[in-house]
């Protein structure tokens, strides 16, 4: 779903890193991207998924990493990744630092909320002259990320993401976007028919394809949110909030893109 909706956002590149037995049926569900097989003590469980990522040939644990995470321009980290491999600790460590442009979802969440010195790996970002990283969290994920929050305090939360200097996209009925300099966007557009499971890889692998194609992380994360929301509005309209599916939100950006006047400004072929 997140490779799906990052390739519906525009940009031209999408790579899906996974176990083997599952390269196949991913690319017959989304040909479009480039499949890649995780090296085996790399991933646990079949289902870790970093888009953009790399390109069709097996690796090694310890080379994969460095080897293709140079030339891509985002990097979405944590759909369906095992959180409790050494190996993958210290290869999220490595991408916090070095990615271009960085989103953690769901797994990466899980996996920064049990290991107190990746927080220092994301600080350092800016050192770097990275952007900040990108997290999405929904209120329960957030909530392990930090203990003391107590729900509906966004200042507490808006003082997190200027802490730890990263951009919060705190995902509830009412999202929350807070940057690292103190900003803060609310997003009130929104139905229940996005409280699906699925909806936020939706949004990640949206936002990612936003960030490959060179909008900051603050731009970014306002244009996903807005357009996730947009596109929920557009396709409750058709299908009602019972029945909407999260894989159905892709097929909507078009006209939202419309909508936003963006396709005006994409060059005509040729």
């Amino acid at each position: 779903m997140a490779a799906s909706s990052a390739l519906r956002s525009g940009v031209g590149l999408v790579y899906l890193l996974t176990p083997s037995e599952l390269i196949l049926p991913l690319m017959t569900m989304c040909p479009e991207a480039i499949g890649i097989s995780v090296p085996d003590s790399a991933c646990k469980t079949p289902s870790a998924h970093v888009v953009p990522l790399v390109a069709r040939e097996r690796l090694t644990p310890e080379n994969w990493i460095e080897k293709y995470l140079s030339d891509k321009d985002a990097v979405l980290l944590g759909p369906g990744i095992a959180t409790d491999r050494k190996d993958v600790r210290q290869q999220f460590s490595y991408i916090a630092e070095n990615a271009k442009h960085l989103v953690l979802d769901a797994g990466a969440l899980s996996i920064l909320s049990e290991n107190e010195d990746l927080w220092r790996s994301l600080s350092s970002r800016r050192e770097r002259g990275l952007d900040p990283a990108v997290l999405t969290p929904h209120i329960g994920e957030f909530k392990r990320l930090d203990p003391s929050w107590e729900n509906g305090d966004m200042a507490s939360a808006q003082a997190f993401a200027v802490k730890n200097e990263i951009v919060l996209v705190l995902k509830s009925h009412q999202t929350n976007i807070f940057t690292s300099d103190g900003k803060w966007y609310s997003n009130r557009e929104s139905n229940s028919g996005l409280a699906k499971g699925g909806s936020g890889d939706v949004l990640s692998g949206l936002l990612a394809g936003f960030l490959a194609q060179g909008l900051d992380a603050e731009k970014s994360a306002a244009c996903a949110v807005g357009i996730h929301a947009l596109a929920g509005r557009l396709c409750a309209d058709e299908h009602g909030r019972r029945a909407m599916l999260p894989t159905m939100l892709w097929n909507y950006y078009d006209r939202c893109f419309q909508m936003l006047k963006w396709e005006e400004g994409m060059e005509s072929d040729g």
